[in-house]
């Protein structure tokens, strides 16, 4: 619980305009911030205006309407509203994601990347099952052990190999050393810059006798290159879950997405959810949610090459900096690796150009990801200049001529593109 001894006395009068005047204030810096964080993406102005409409703040529940009616539904046995128009948004939606990943269950009841792998875990595996996962030094998310081992099943790593690929005999040892099979696997890779095959880690788990061991695989990071068919899809490769959060390389909401092939896994989710892990799933967000999915399928394979593209660019516009390595990428993630990454990402972030410091096996690097300032359309020629700007960063520090030149290249980023907002399916 956060504590504050500084507590704004929100009884006074001039309280409104006081807060209006502290977010006007920051939103006049942020029209010249850029971002390159790698694990954020803005919404269309389509989405976020359907998911700021007061009429749907309403409770949604998992809930069948009634037979004749149109606007009642029932819910564990109470009467309450049905909304056939979220109805009919949610059914283009579910066709859209099975189109797009070429799987036909689909669950969008999870609230976050982490709510998704709780979910999941809670649906899959039992207490006292043992879940293998990326360890943080290979790019794993931090917060995975700590939740697995909160939920009554034990947690441990594997890694990656230098390549950016499982390491498979290190893989054989740590589950030869448990005293019962893995339930899951789980590939939860925030550092993705090629994609990590899933084929050889399914061949070894039925050569060893495990196939009944799951592979989940979290593609928070790329699932709008997926979507957008620039990256392999798991589910073709192996993997029995795909799962997600929405606000990456998906320029959707802060939200998460499970797609299956499996009938008997999606049910399991499903009753999970509905057994109490969930009970509305923020109707506001949904709603954004819907338009983003259906937006993708217009427009994500235009999207996912564009993002690729831009990283390509302003990896090879980086390289041959003294005291910096640049990592190859076949995504929208740029991996630079350097001793002063934390101390280039302040000033970076203090110039106004927003990204993150990271570890690669131990190792300090600046991530930066493509996929916000592809959405608001930035050319080639404003990339190259970012790239310059970056640069003089990086061999000292920006001078008054880049704050300026990054002004201008903030103000030209004004509209959301690969959107229904200024555009319509082909």
């Amino acid at each position: 619980m956060n504590h504050s001894n500084h507590a704004l006395p929100i009884a006074l009068p001039g309280t409104h305009d006081f807060i209006l005047k502290q977010f006007q204030q920051a939103c006049s810096r942020r029209t010249s911030t850029l971002s390159l964080t790698a694990n954020e993406n803005i919404l269309s102005d389509t989405a976020r205006t359907l998911g700021q409409n007061r009429h749907y703040e309403r409770y949604l529940f998992n809930a069948k309407a009634i037979d004749g009616q149109r606007y009642a539904a029932e819910f564990n046995g109470m009467q309450i509203e049905h909304f056939p128009e979220v109805e009919t948004l949610k059914a283009l939606a579910t066709q859209a994601v099975q189109a797009m990943f070429n799987a036909p269950f689909v669950e969008y009841r999870v609230l976050s990347g982490v709510h998704c792998t709780l979910s999941v875990l809670a649906a899959l595996t039992e207490p006292g099952n043992t879940i293998v996962s990326l360890g943080p030094e290979s790019g794993g998310h931090f917060a995975t052990g700590p939740l697995v081992r909160r939920i009554g099943r034990h947690s441990v790593y594997c890694r990656l190999t230098t390549d950016g690929q499982i390491d498979l005999e290190h893989f054989q040892q740590v589950v030869q050393s448990l005293a019962a099979p893995p339930s899951a696997v789980l590939i939860d890779h925030g550092l993705t810059i090629r994609a990590i095959a899933i084929r050889p880690l399914r061949a070894l788990l039925d050569r060893c006798g495990l196939e009944r061991t799951l592979i989940l695989y979290d593609a928070s990071h790329t699932l709008g290159l997926i979507a957008g068919q620039a990256f392999p899809n798991p589910l073709d490769d192996g993997a029995d879950i795909l799962q997600g959060n929405t606000h990456k390389s998906m320029a959707g909401p802060h939200r998460a997405l499970i797609v299956t092939r499996r009938a008997d896994l999606a049910r399991s989710i499903e009753q999970t959810l509905s057994g109490g892990l969930v009970s509305s799933p923020n109707l506001p967000g949904l709603l954004q949610l819907f338009v983003t999915l259906m937006e993708t399928e217009c427009f994500g394979q235009a999207y996912a090459r564009r993002m690729c593209a831009n990283s390509q660019q302003l990896h090879d516009a980086l390289v041959g900096i003294p005291g910096w390595k640049l990592h190859p990428t076949d995504t929208h993630l740029l991996l630079l690796e350097g001793a002063q990454a934390r101390h280039a990402a302040q000033q970076l972030n203090e110039l106004g150009i927003r990204v993150n410091n990271k570890q690669v096996n131990g190792r300090d690097c600046l991530r930066f990801g493509l996929q916000e300032i592809t959405r608001l359309g930035i050319t080639t020629e404003d990339l190259e200049a970012l790239a310059q700007i970056i640069r003089n960063v990086l061999n000292g520090g920006a001078n008054g001529v880049d704050r300026i030149r990054l002004a201008h290249i903030c103000q030209r980023l004004n509209q959301v593109h690969y959107s229904f907002d200024q555009e319509t399916c082909q």
